[in-house]
């Protein structure tokens, strides 16, 4: 079966979006046990680096896609296409929503129990509730990538 032009960039986004910030939240973890100074300035690194590297990524990959499917990349969405982003919009903003109440959770837990975070000190990553905010994010665009490739691949 042929790809549409919107599928491909779907993927192209998916794969991208799995491997740099797979990439990333494992170099988040090896943060573990550092000072916080070093952690802090090699969380902000990493961070600056990945920030390039997927809008590197993506600029590259999506301009090669319009390039080779130009005829289909000026007509721009039609019905089918609305549907299938309002649908994985649904979808990744369910997802958000999930994740945001659980750093929620996670915020009030620890400040209503200071002691929790203190029985937790292994796991100590610099500005964790930041980096789960980012989690957060990154999975409903993923969701929202999958939920599209779904959309595309059913045909509905």
């Amino acid at each position: 079966m042929d790809m549409s032009l919107k599928e491909k960039s779907a993927w192209v986004s998916l794969i991208s979006t799995i491997g740099v910030f797979g990439y990333y939240f494992y170099g988040i973890l090896g943060l573990v046990g550092l000072p916080v100074e070093v952690a802090l300035d090699n969380a902000l690194s990493l961070a600056i680096k990945i920030i390039t590297i997927i809008v590197m990524l993506e600029i590259i990959f999506q301009s090669l896609l319009a390039v080779s499917h130009h005829r289909e990349a000026n007509l721009g969405n039609d019905e089918r296409d609305k549907i299938f982003n309002d649908k994985s919009h649904r979808i990744s903003y369910v997802v958000l929503v999930i994740w945001v109440f659980v750093t929620l959770g996670r915020i009030v837990i620890v400040e209503y129990n200071p002691s929790f975070t203190a029985e937790l000190n292994s796991i100590q990553i610099p500005m964790l509730t930041a980096h789960i905010l980012l989690l957060s994010f990154i999975l409903a665009e993923v969701a929202r990538f999958i939920s599209l490739i779904f959309y595309y691949r059913r045909g509905r």
